[in-house]
Order: C-alpha cells, then structure tokens, then sequence
C-alpha cells in the first residue's frame, strides 16, 4: 500500500470526482438499498476548502464535507458549522484519518466564526471529540380520523415568487435556519428534506393566494426504516399551526395514506396543543445528530442581549464564562465547572426532561443554578430542508 498520504487539506478541483464516489461507495456499504447519487462536478464557484481530505497520490481516501450556516435560537444568531459525509476508504482506516479531518474542519470553522457545530451522525467518533446527542423533540403521528375538519385553507406548489413571504413566515419560528429569498429557493429547488426525497407544499387561506404557512416532508424513508414508498414525514414547518392542521387531510388523499408522522420542537407550543387536542400519539426525541458549542465565549457573548432580557441586567451583568479547557461559569462568588465542549453543550440544549442527567454539585438555594435554570434549555434546529 502506498504511503504517500497528504493531508489534511481541502480538496482540489480535480479530487472532487474522487471524493464523491468515496461517498458513495462507503455510504452504500451501511445501506440495504443503492440509490442514485449525482456525481457530477460542481461548477467554478464551488468553495473548495469545504471539503477535507486525506489524499493518498490524488486519490481520496478519508473526507469530511464542511458547510457554514447562519441559524436563530431565540433571536441571536448564531455561526452554525454542519459536518456531513464523514467517512475513509475501508483500506485506510485505522489510521485516525477521519479524527484528524473533524479536528481540522473545526479548527477552521472557528477561523470564519463559527460557536456551534452540527454533526448528521452519531458514531462513537463524533463522541470521542466532545459532540453530544442533546435536543428536544416531539414526533407525533396523525391519524386521518383525529384531523380538524378541512375548509378555510388550502395546500399548493411552491413558486418561487413565494421565496420573500417564506423567509418573513419563517423568521418568526423560534429556532430556525437563516435564510435569503435566494438561499430558500436553492433549498426548494433540491428536492430534499432531512437528506431524503421530499416536497415542500405551501399552505394559503381558502380565499387568498398568499401563503400563511409552508410545510416540508419526506416521501418514504430511509432503507433501514422499512416504511411504504409513499409515507409522509413532516420535517419542517412555518407560520400557522392552525392552518397546517386543516391541510393535513388533503396531504394524506393526495398522497394517498391513512396517517402521516409530524415532527416539531419542544419549543413549539401550539403545535403541542393541537396534539393534545387531537389525541394524536406522541413521543420525544433528541437531535437526530450530535452537537457541540465549539467556542464556548463566543456562544455566551453572542447570549449575552437574551440573557439580559430573561434575567433582568442585573442578574445578566454577574454571570461570566470563561473557557481554557475545561468552561468556568461565575455568578458572584459562586461557580461550576464544566467538561469543556460537551459539558457546556448539554447545559444549554439538554432538554426539560434530561435535566437531571446534569450534576453542577450546586445547592437548592444557590443564586447560579437559578440563573442558570431560568435561561436553559435553549431550543435548538432541525435539519428539515437542512442538512450536513
């Protein structure tokens, strides 16, 4: 075996056929079926160090595809870095390749400003470096005969005059992916949702044309799933859960199922509500994924607006964070220490019902922990139309 490897490194424009069909081939060892996968080369425009290699005499045998985008948790923004399609050449692992590709990719992520790193898997790997299973969520499944009955809304096509009125819909969702008119249509246009087939349908009042909310769904499932060819998944959604609710119907005669599963954030309380309502069967679940807050300082300066507004600037002005190492919280005289990435990720995003997995060793009385309870958990995104 030769052993020229280099790296790492970002990719070169005439690695990048090389690159995908390693993809490709180790993705399709871990699926029972063999979809089709678009090799074709992306234009001049493509950002090149996106992607992170290992090469061995211009052939790719380790890669970890890097992307930067910007999500709202609450209102403050914050830098995402999502890692995808981490995996080696069979004949090369080992070697702690895919290890120095993740360490690497952080490092520059960090460099354009990135705080928080999503990552779609959850391999003892990712683990090992920090990243953690965290998040709170609700997949519910939705029965044609626990619906609210039709009329007042209807559901459409996407068309790409909708683009402004779908990024002002989803501004107002609690924790959300950051996107332009032109950057939600690319998204459209992919025909992906959470990684799989899907569609995106906008829903409109019965009267009017503008749209009022939009939902995102998967078509089938992934082959381990084992579900029918035309199941319905709902993945994302924006604007009124109200409207959403009365359109449903339609979604399952079109598609032509009995039921459909639905998923949505803790956070989200008036789709909450409709489950209960409804009687529609539900059970959490985390982040398909893992997470890590790759720089804890600027996570928590980034904070700082919401933080002053849920505890008041006083309380706001006595917490600090400082990181080297392990992540030091003060509030007054009192402090916690926590294991550096994954104990201040799962601080912020365990949620409600994984609380008391966390152990700061502070006191009933103690003035930090109540600070603390009353700004965690954060809410946190879902892939949806996004994903690593």
């Amino acid at each position: 075996m030769a052993m020229s490897i280099e790296g790492p490194r970002a990719v070169r424009k005439e690695e990048l056929r090389s690159a995908m069909e390693l993809e490709r081939r180790v993705f399709r060892m871990h699926w029972d079926s063999s979809p089709e996968w678009d090799l074709s080369i992306p234009d001049d425009g493509v950002d090149l160090e996106r992607w992170r290699v290992f090469a061995d005499e211009g052939r790719i045998v380790s890669v970890v595809g890097v992307s930067e985008h910007e999500i709202s948790l609450l209102g403050v923004r914050h830098l995402g870095c999502c890692f995808g399609g981490v995996c080696t050449d069979p004949d090369y692992r080992g070697r702690g390749l895919a290890t120095q590709l993740l360490i690497d990719a952080r490092e520059q992520a960090l460099r354009r400003g990135a705080d928080i790193a999503l990552i779609s898997g959850s391999r003892g790997l990712y683990r090992r470096l920090g990243y953690v299973t965290v998040g709170g969520y609700h997949v519910c499944t939705v029965k044609r005969s626990r619906l609210p009955p039709g009329g007042g809304c209807v559901l459409r096509p996407w068309r790409p005059e909708d683009a402004p009125a779908l990024v002002s819909i989803c501004a107002a969702e609690r924790a959300r992916w950051v996107r332009t008119p032109q950057e939600f249509l690319e998204r459209l246009k992919g025909g992906s949702v959470g990684g799989m087939s899907g569609e995106t349908r906008i829903v409109c009042p019965g009267d009017k044309d503008e749209p009022v909310a939009y939902i995102a769904y998967q078509i089938g499932g992934w082959p381990w799933e084992k579900k029918d060819r035309n199941a319905v998944s709902v993945a994302e959604m924006g604007g009124s859960r109200w409207a959403i609710a009365q359109v449903l119907a339609a979604l399952l005669d079109e598609r032509k199922v009995s039921s459909l599963t639905l998923h949505y954030p803790d956070c989200d309380t008036e789709m909450a509500e409709l489950a209960r309502t409804f009687g529609w069967p539900t059970k959490p679940r985390g982040f398909r994924g893992t997470v890590g807050i790759i720089d804890p300082e600027r996570f928590w300066q980034r904070c700082m607006p919401l933080f002053a507004e849920r505890l008041g600037r006083e309380r706001a002005g006595r917490l600090r964070l400082d990181a080297n190492g392990s992540v030091r919280i003060t509030y007054g005289c009192e402090a916690v220490e926590l294991d550096g990435m994954s104990g201040i990720t799962k601080l912020v995003f365990l949620p409600s019902r994984r609380r008391k997995e966390l152990d700061l060793g502070l006191g009933a009385d103690s003035q930090l922990a109540r600070a603390l309870d009353d700004l965690f958990p954060l809410p946190l995104v879902d892939w949806g139309l996004n994903y690593a």
